[in-house]
């Protein structure tokens, strides 16, 4: 087999691992609730210890609800609101730890982060939801009043 078919068979089967990863990120991204159940899963079978898995795969799933709600807004919008993203997140982490400082009187950064992880989980999952809710009725609103 010559140099260029050899070159050509491995760059369609890498384009084909390519193709394969993009469309995994994309289905995460667009379904964070199926990357949750899929990482809670594989760490409850790995570790047998439910709260574990519930803290890997709500830990990880954060990042992804986060880029899942930059990639609505640029939907909905037709514009990138990261940067407010970024700094309502650093406003926040802000926020969080002086409370826990209030509270507690010390800062115990692991736990600090965990809560702040946790809460992170908590308002961009109530964000995905109330954009895809906020996406779907608008459509729909297009689609009866345009024809």
């Amino acid at each position: 087999m010559s140099w260029s078919k050899e070159s050509s068979r491995r760059g369609d089967e890498q384009s084909k691992v390519g193709t394969l990863l993009s469309s995994a990120a994309a289905s995460f991204i667009t379904l964070p609730l199926l990357f949750y159940v899929l990482i809670f899963t594989v760490v409850k079978q790995l570790t047998r210890n439910h709260r574990k898995a519930l803290n890997a795969a709500i830990y990880s799933t954060t990042f992804v609800l986060i880029v899942s709600v930059h990639f609505m807004i640029i939907t909905i919008w037709e514009s990138s609101y990261l940067f407010i993203i970024i700094l309502f997140m650093l406003v926040t982490a802000v926020f969080f730890t002086f409370l826990h400082w209030k509270t507690r009187e010390e800062i115990i950064y692991r736990k600090v982060f965990a809560g702040y992880l946790r809460l992170n989980f908590l308002m961009f999952s109530v964000f995905y939801i109330g954009l895809l809710l906020f996406g779907i009725i608008t459509r729909a609103k297009n689609l009866i009043f345009s024809v």
